[in-house]
């Protein structure tokens, strides 16, 4: 329908036609430099500057097929069956703008849902859990799998393979208690 997650997996659906990215981190920014090889145009909306590296955001910002708009908000994804177009508003000035797309990727940020075990396991500074290669957290015993923990490209794909070592490690553990 057009709105989409993953422009890692989604690009090549907007080959050609204008796009919109929502959010202003790194995610975001690898998001539209992705877009920035197939698309036609791509829009970016930010509720706030830009937050991600300053090397991302140089190529951005030096592309002539992105334009980006900086504390906007979303107001809405017009279209019956499919993404034609997204209305924005300045957080500044009230001014609405209505750009019309074919689509919307969503990159505004994850949070690890690692509230429940944030006292008991080691976690990162955004609260990603740290796992070994063996997805053995800094406690004998417990382990952690998916875009709960430290590790890199939050994709399904990698989420189940580690979930498979993950079983593996459990398993190995247990058998090998004595």
């Amino acid at each position: 329908m057009g709105v989409t997650y993953c422009s890692t997996c989604d690009a090549p659906l907007f080959a050609d036609l204008d796009v919109a990215v929502a959010g202003g981190g790194n995610s975001a920014l690898v998001a539209v430099i992705d877009l920035m090889k197939v698309a036609r145009k791509v829009y970016m909306v930010s509720l706030t500057p830009l937050t991600g590296d300053e090397i991302l955001q140089d190529k951005v910002m030096s592309s002539p097929k992105v334009e980006v708009f900086t504390e906007y908000k979303i107001l809405r994804i017009v279209g019956e069956s499919a993404v034609e177009a997204i209305e924005i508003e300045s957080l500044n000035t009230g001014e609405a703008r209505r750009l019309s797309v074919a689509g919307i990727v969503v990159e505004i940020g994850l949070l690890p849902n690692s509230k429940a075990v944030i006292d008991t396991l080691e976690t990162n500074r955004i609260g990603e859990i740290v796992i070994d290669s063996r997805c053995r957290t800094g406690v004998a015993g417990v382990f952690a799998c998916g875009d709960v923990t430290d590790v890199p490209f939050k994709q399904v794909i990698v989420a189940a393979g580690e979930g498979a070592k993950a079983a593996l490690s459990a398993y190995d553990y247990i058998i090998n208690q004595r």
